[in-house]
């Protein structure tokens, strides 16, 4: 368990080892916002699930993480300083209460930054034995930040899920909204410091959670995060 948790964490990370790095020289006006639409989409795929809530008095456990294969054509910050594929690992708790309710809980430090956030999501649908054919819906919202030596970033996330609780092999939808507001705190470029942008973008996922053992769950999903393809992936414990 303990190696699969840290594939899955080596999976999520960049083929750069610091892919923000160079975020103090290249931040300009015109490319904080494409930054900021590039974060919220990884953010936002890391906040996703399927859409059966944990259940009271359930509890989740496990790592979680985002790729995306490529910067987003605006994203030059990125692009220029060669990074390809780039991604977002984060360890996660969720725990199920009354009234179909989750709390879940993420975060991370990676890239020279601190990344942490919270959520809840609510179950609209939730199957049992008797309905197991009909898909189980729910709806989330998440807020995150991220406190790097050069800039802040505040998300907030949006989803609605559906996933159809069959024996085994779990298949899933995911709809999300993605709003991100950058703010530079350092930057060599004059009169940038200080400057901050607001992204949107959408995000579209469809995989399948596997459950081969009890208690054990490991769940993937190809991903549009406005218009770049990536995916997403968790792996952990539930009760």
């Amino acid at each position: 368990m303990r190696k699969l948790l840290a594939l899955l964490l080596l999976a999520s990370v960049s083929a750069s080892a610091a892919p923000l790095s160079d975020f103090e020289t290249r931040a300009r006006e015109d490319l904080i916002k494409p930054l900021a639409l590039d974060l919220g989409g990884l953010l936002g795929g890391a906040s996703a699930h399927t859409g059966r809530t944990i259940g009271f008095p359930g509890f989740w456990a496990g790592a979680i993480g985002a790729v995306q294969f490529n910067p987003d054509k605006n994203d030059r910050i990125l692009r220029d300083s060669g990074v390809k594929a780039f991604g977002l690992p984060m360890l996660e708790v969720g725990v199920g209460l009354p009234f179909d309710v989750d709390v879940i809980a993420h975060g991370m430090k990676i890239y020279d930054a601190t990344v942490f956030g919270a959520g809840l999501r609510y179950g609209l649908y939730r199957t049992e034995l008797v309905d197991t054919f009909m898909p189980n819906v729910s709806v989330s919202a998440f807020g995150d930040r991220i406190n790097h030596k050069h800039f802040s970033a505040t998300h907030g996330g949006f989803n609605a899920a559906a996933t159809w609780n069959l024996p085994i092999v779990k298949p899933f939808f995911v709809a999300g909204l993605d709003v991100t507001t950058l703010k530079v705190g350092a930057a060599t470029t004059p009169g940038v410091t200080g400057m901050s942008a607001t992204a949107k973008g959408s995000r579209f996922s469809a995989g399948a959670e596997l459950t081969p053992f009890p208690f054990f769950a490991l769940r993937a999903a190809y991903t549009l995060r406005h218009g770049m393809p990536g995916f997403d992936a968790g792996l952990g414990v539930k009760f």
